[in-house]
């Protein structure tokens, strides 16, 4: 093996990590060294872009927060593939894995596709306290036994996979993203030896694994809990598939549509969460009242700073095309129940906006949300992309309204006092750049009110791919942690989160259970449909869309955006306006 790739992955290990390099150039002058860190307090990270400076053997990837070990390992996997590694070597940075092992394991790869140093293999030995010692070997005989796995360790990082095994698992499949990804790891490695009848495809040999040299443990009781929970997880899944090829031996093959970088940190390195559910795209799911559940794209998840979105992806024209031919008549028959909603959620914001001032709306669709703000004392302006709805508002309502995006409004317009955005990021193609863009608009302590999806919520984890905002429309799912990055990162400072609340009527609630397939839901709408009962007005705030209040702390120049951002202005779109009309 030619090339070989040795990873570790550091949260503060100032006192541990230029020690550990140097030991590992010793063991392996001819290997290369990724270090993945998590924004380390202790400033890690800055000791590492010194040691990389003048070491052309190391390689360094900043992560903007603690996204969990086996993300950092998934990002590992997919490295080492991008780059064409011969063979990966595992381990952790804290020194209870002697990097004086590295030329067995390089030695053992030669004979096997995975290898793995052991504490419980004869000639091994782990010293640990007596209670960890009791408390590793229950969990270790407990994988063994349950998973079927053939080797005596199952939980230390300290392994070699050679570039073909790599290949055939799909990292893809592994859902653990802290210290269980090891059990879950190998139990996918044991699947594939045996589905192919390979038994000698992994190897172990005894390792002495040492308490940390410095620094302190980073496993909680939290990540205890959830290696046995994974165990029992995989322990079900053997039983189900006991006799079958395992689903993780056949990774899909990647879209051979446009791919896009995450627009938060620009990292080409992402798994997959959920397939696409769909091969072609229509104008009607792009309506706000769309009841087009069953259908989204292919859906990642960054491995660098976990924002989720999906990839491939539309052009920014594309997305444009699509909204500027939107006609949503079931939108205008919810009026009512429409105007609640704003009502509400402006009343619960109230006390954090000036009491008077300039509001810009960016996506206001039907001038709805402006019109009670006009009628508070506010001048207002919207700028939305749907042709039909921008003339509803401007012509019907009077409201004021550019249609097109927010880049089409006059150079020359007056900033704003508060810009609103209702449910609007997680439809733009780029974020990033559409936050610079509000922040440019605003004057000088200005406020950023908006609402948008939290995929890290209760709800959509509990339902999974069920979540009724899992659609084609939404191109981007964010979580708290993310958007926090996303506004600092944008000059926004943020003053105020809570539960977002949309105000319906019973029909049209009714109307998106069925859509959703659960029974006896449209017979029930069809039955309201004509009487008092199906205007009546429910309202929910489960925590899976937020309301945000930032105020805008620094100015941020456009196009200041991340590195490796694909620019989509000149790619073709699809069949559509190829430039959206400005009119006031």
């Amino acid at each position: 093996m030619n090339k070989i790739l040795v990873f570790t992955a550091t949260y503060n290990e100032i006192d541990n990590i230029a020690s550990l390099l140097d030991a590992i150039f010793a063991a392996l002058p001819s290997c290369d060294v990724l270090v993945v860190d998590d924004n380390s307090p202790d400033k890690t990270g800055e000791l590492l872009e010194q040691l990389r400076a003048r070491e052309p053997r190391l390689r360094v990837i900043h992560r903007p927060g603690k996204n969990g070990l086996g993300t950092a390992h998934k990002l590992a996997v997919k490295y080492a593939l991008a780059e064409k590694y011969d063979a990966l070597i595992t381990m952790d940075a804290d020194f209870s894995h002697d990097p004086s092992y590295l030329p067995e394991m390089v030695r053992q790869l030669e004979e096997a596709e995975f290898v793995i140093g052991s504490r419980y293999v004869e000639g091994g030995s782990c010293e640990y306290p007596l209670s960890r010692v009791i408390l590793s070997r229950v969990a270790n005989s407990l994988a063994r036994g349950i998973l079927g796995i053939p080797v005596h360790e199952t939980t230390t990082s300290y392994r070699g996979f050679r570039r073909s095994l790599l290949q055939r698992m799909n990292i893809d499949a592994i859902r653990s993203e802290g210290y269980s990804y090891f059990v879950e790891s190998i139990y996918q490695v044991g699947r594939i030896a045996r589905a192919e009848n390979t038994p000698r495809a992994m190897a172990e040999f005894p390792i002495r694994f040492v308490d940390r040299r410095a620094g302190t443990t980073k496993i909680s009781k939290k990540e205890i809990w959830k290696g046995f929970s994974t165990l029992m997880r995989l322990g079900l899944q053997r039983v189900v598939f006991s006799g079958k090829v395992p689903p993780e031996a056949v990774p899909a093959p990647l879209p051979a549509e446009r791919l896009v970088p995450c627009n938060v940190c620009g990292s080409s390195f992402q798994v997959e969460e959920y397939p696409a559910s769909h091969t072609r795209h229509a104008v009607s799911t792009y309506s706000c009242t769309s009841t087009g559940h069953e259908s989204h794209g292919r859906i990642v998840q960054c491995l660098s700073c976990g924002l989720v979105y999906t990839n491939p992806q539309l052009t920014s024209l594309n997305v444009l095309s699509f909204y500027s031919q939107v006609e949503d008549k079931t939108y205008v028959e919810n009026l009512e129940a429409r105007t609640a909603t704003f009502t509400y959620n402006l009343d619960a914001i109230a006390r954090l906006l000036p009491k008077a001032g300039r509001i810009l709306d960016v996506g206001s669709y039907c001038g709805v949300f402006l019109k009670i703000a006009r009628e508070r004392g506010y001048e207002v302006l919207g700028v939305e992309p749907s042709v039909w709805a921008s003339s509803y508002a401007r012509e019907t309502l009077g409201i004021p309204t550019v249609t097109g995006s927010i880049e089409d409004l006059p150079a020359d317009e007056k900033p704003f006092d508060v810009v609103c955005s209702w449910d609007v990021l997680e439809h733009v193609a780029d974020p990033m750049a559409q936050l610079k863009q509000i922040n440019r608009r605003l004057v000088p302590g200005g406020i950023h009110a908006f609402s948008t999806l939290d995929y890290r919520n209760w709800y959509p984890r509990l339902l999974g791919e069920r979540w009724p905002w899992m659609m084609d429309m939404h191109i981007y799912y964010f979580d708290q942690k993310v958007m926090k990055q996303m506004l600092a990162a944008a000059g926004f400072r943020l003053v105020h989160h809570e539960a977002y609340s949309h105000i319906i009527t019973l029909e049209y609630f009714l109307k998106k259970l069925a859509a959703l397939g659960v029974p006896g839901s449209e017979a029930a709408r069809a039955l309201l449909a004509r009487t008092p009962a199906s205007k009546l007005k429910l309202r929910f705030h489960f925590g899976d869309i937020q309301l945000y209040v930032c105020e805008k702390i620094a100015e941020v120049a456009v196009g200041d955006d991340r590195s490796g951002r694909v620019d989509d202005r000149s790619e073709e779109p699809v069949p559509g306006p190829q430039r959206l009309a400005v009119i006031r």
